[in-house]
């Protein structure tokens, strides 16, 4: 692991965020219509989309609790406990840009945490009799950077991402999502990993995370994540390029809010992009959907895998100068735990 991998998952989960928060719930011919070609680039959130109100280069939910996790994993040194994703989940919430974007399930967790009562709710909502709405990708969007902490060993990010996802997802199918992006990410700080490594390793996490959510948490409806991840990159791998991967992944595979279809769709797109965090990022952001989360998972794999030297030196500034987060400070500090550990 070197501190380049770190701070290149950093970049890469903030600006698939940041990128894809324009163009989410929008298929792919609407994001070509709309903005006149694929967006590779930072742009101002649309009035019609979740992130409106949002500057270009502004992360949403998806990054920003992650990068809270990260803060307070690292504030203890190293060690993701309960109360460490109690606590980052609290102070997520209590920063307005952020906590507008906290969904039903996430939402729910804070609900829960805080002791409100249904006198005093944060929102009226439904719920289900059950809790098979609950596969949802909202765990899985925050997994990759929790692997930092792993020194590249994948059990161990599995671990970690159990623990601090728990929270908010505790069934087999968000974990198996989250454990599959936290697996890939460790296996990519490895000094020696290839594109291959990576795959597995997710595949791996994908059916850890499926047993020890069956076992320490609900089990629900749903498809295997790790069958479904093998389906897209097989997709991807026969498509020939980035854009009928895309088309493919987008037609069998989905790249929606549930966990089912976001997860395997960005493995398919890792698979595409040839190890490049960019391209993986251009093709999160323009699949359609939930394009937000997609990149941001694709961007921290990748950019874990390829690490910070990968992306335009521009990323960096734009996303300190538009966020209230200071990237660069989280990685010394995770550099500074591994050598600690």
């Amino acid at each position: 692991m070197t501190y380049e991998k770190i701070l290149g998952c950093l970049i890469g989960g903030a600006a698939g965020d940041a990128m894809g928060a324009a163009t989410e719930i929008r298929t792919r011919e609407q994001i070509k219509d709309f903005f006149g070609s694929y967006v590779t680039e930072f742009l101002t959130p649309p009035d019609d989309t979740f992130a409106r109100g949002c500057s270009k280069a502004q992360i949403t939910d998806d990054f920003s609790i992650a990068y809270l996790n990260c803060c307070a994993i690292a504030a203890n040194g190293g060690v993701a406990t309960e109360e460490v994703a109690k606590k980052a989940l609290i102070d997520w919430f209590g920063v307005p840009e952020y906590s507008r974007f906290a969904g039903p399930t996430t939402r729910a967790a804070i609900e829960k945490l805080m002791g409100l009562t249904a006198e005093n709710k944060l929102a009226e909502k439904f719920e289900p009799a059950v809790d098979n709405a609950k596969g949802t990708n909202g765990a899985a969007m925050k997994a990759a950077p929790i692997a930092l902490f792993s020194s590249g060993d994948v059990d161990r990010a599995i671990g970690d991402t159990v623990t601090m996802c728990r929270i908010t997802h505790n069934n087999n199918v968000a974990l198996s999502g989250a454990c599959a992006v936290s697996a890939a990410t460790a296996a990519a700080l490895r000094e020696s990993a290839t594109l291959a490594d990576v795959i597995e390793a997710g595949i791996y996490g994908a059916e850890q995370g499926n047993r020890m959510g069956i076992r320490l948490g609900k089990e629900i409806c749903g498809p295997s994540i790790a069958k479904r991840i093998a389906k897209a990159v097989e997709l991807a791998m026969t498509a020939g390029d980035m854009d009928c991967a895309m088309e493919a992944i987008g037609s069998h595979i989905g790249s929606g809010l549930m966990a089912a279809e976001a997860v395997p769709a960005v493995f398919g797109i890792v698979a595409a992009s040839g190890g490049s965090a960019v391209r993986g990022i251009y093709g999160g952001v323009n699949i359609g959907d939930d394009t937000d989360t997609v990149a941001t998972m694709v961007g921290g794999i990748l950019g874990a895998l390829e690490g910070a030297g990968g992306f335009p030196a521009n990323y960096l500034e734009q996303l300190h100068r538009h966020n209230h987060i200071d990237l660069k400070k989280l990685a010394d500090e995770i550099w500074s735990l591994y050598h600690k550990n």
